[in-house]
C-alpha cells in the first residue's frame, strides 16, 4: 500500500473571523500563535505517523502562507528541517471569487443557499470555483505529482492543505455524495490518512484515518 498523510494547516488569522467573513483562499493569512503551536505539536508526534520510516517520501503544501508555514514548522519540530516543502497552487483552498473578504450574511442569502442546496458540487460564487473544480485540481496533483513517487510499503507522502480541499479530495476517494463534504470534521493540523493498493481484490483507495488530532490531545493543545 502507498500511503498519504493529508494535513489541514494550523489555525490562521482568517479562521478567527470566518464565522462572519467569507475566507476563501486568503493566501496571505498567517498562522496564529495557537496555529504555530499546533504545527509544532504535530511535528513532535510525526514519528508515530511515519513508523517505521524515519522521514516522509515527500512533503507538499499549497502556496498559501498558513499551509507552507505549517509544513515547515512541523518538519523543524520533527528534526527534519532539510526536507524540502514542494508548494503547489493545485492544493489551495476553494476560491470564493468576489465573495472573499465579504460578510457572510451578505453573500449567503436565501437564494444563494437554495442554489447551494440544489447542486452543492457545482455551485460557485461569482468569479470563484465549485467544489468539483477543487476536487479535480487536487486529485490531479495527488495522482500526478505525489503517487508516482511513493512505493508500496515505503514511507508516506505528507500533503499540507486546507479543510475543504481535503474534503473534496475525500469525496472522490469515497465516491460519496457531494453534501457529505460538509459532514466531515477536520480540526486544524488534524491528519487524514489514505492508502492506495495497486492490484487485487482490494485495489484502489482506502481510508485509514480521519481527523486524527492525537498530537494535540497528548500535549493539551487546543483544538480549532
Amino acid at each position: 500500500m502507498r500511503r498519504i498523510l493529508l494535513v489541514r494547516h494550523g489555525q490562521s488569522e482568517m479562521n478567527l473571523i470566518q464565522a462572519k467573513i467569507v475566507g476563501g483562499q486568503s493566501n496571505s493569512s498567517p498562522l496564529t500563535p495557537l496555529g504555530e503551536w499546533q504545527a509544532d505539536a504535530l511535528g513532535r508526534h510525526l514519528a508515530r505517523l511515519l513508523h517505521p520510516h524515519p522521514a516522509p517520501a515527500l512533503v507538499a503544501s499549497s502556496t498559501a502562507v498558513r499551509a507552507s508555514d505549517t509544513a515547515r514548522r512541523l518538519l523543524a519540530a520533527a528534526g527534519l528541517p532539510a526536507v524540502e516543502v514542494e508548494e503547489s497552487e493545485a492544493l489551495l483552498e476553494l476560491d470564493q471569487g468576489e465573495w472573499e473578504g465579504a460578510a457572510r450574511a451578505e453573500c449567503y442569502t436565501a437564494a444563494a443557499l437554495a442554489a447551494i442546496q440544489a447542486d452543492p458540487w457545482h455551485f460557485a460564487a461569482p468569479g470563484g470555483e465549485s467544489q468539483a473544480d477543487v476536487e479535480r485540481r487536487a486529485t490531479a496533483h495527488v495522482l500526478e505529482g505525489v503517487m508516482p513517487r511513493l512505493r508500496p510499503g515505503g514511507p508516506p507522502g505528507v500533503v499540507v492543505a486546507h479543510g475543504l480541499t481535503i474534503k473534496c479530495f475525500l469525496r472522490g476517494v469515497l465516491g460519496s455524495a457531494p453534501a457529505n463534504s460538509w459532514k466531515i470534521r477536520l480540526d486544524n493540523t488534524a491528519v487524514v490518512e489514505v492508502g492506495w493498493v495497486d492490484s487485487g481484490p482490494a485495489a484502489g483507495w482506502h481510508l485509514l484515518r480521519v481527523n486524527d488530532a492525537a498530537h494535540l490531545l497528548a500535549e493539551g493543545v487546543e483544538l480549532s
